[in-house]
């Protein structure tokens, strides 16, 4: 497999461990959206391209934000502020890595494991739109 597709199965499972635990009390965005779009697409059993991937991720991260405090690391280290994410401005990237926007890009982001299990529980329900622009395999 070229290094450039993902296998979809494997990365629902790296997110499973987080998801599982309750040590954590924040979860870096990225794993949170990983979260969200696996449980929204559970049965995604196939190839796509990183690019395509990093895509799901952005979305997935743009439905959270909606729903919940995004927080970004600032200083002094391991101090938390709460981000204002304006979507008509800004977008995630780089799989929900960086919050891009009026020519800041912002990283370190994470949200509140407290607040991603009802997240989750609503973006399962309704459903996170999305189709891979490639061609997929099984």
């Amino acid at each position: 497999m070229p290094d450039d597709e993902v296998r979809l199965e494997i990365e629902s499972q790296h997110t499973a461990a987080p998801w599982q635990s309750v040590e954590k009390v924040y979860v870096p965005l990225a794993v949170a959206a990983g979260i969200a779009f696996h449980q929204a697409h559970p049965s995604a059993a196939s190839s796509v391209s990183r690019q395509d991937y990093d895509g799901a991720l952005d979305l997935a991260a743009a439905a959270l934000s909606r729903l919940i405090p995004v927080y970004a690391m600032r200083v002094p280290p391991g101090e938390r502020a709460t981000l204002m994410v304006d979507l008509t401005r800004a977008r995630f990237a780089r799989g929900a890595t960086e919050l891009r926007g009026c020519g800041e890009t912002v990283g370190e982001l994470s949200v509140a494991r407290s607040d991603l299990v009802s997240a989750v529980s609503l973006i399962k329900r309704i459903g996170l739109p999305f189709s891979f622009s490639g061609p997929t395999r099984p």
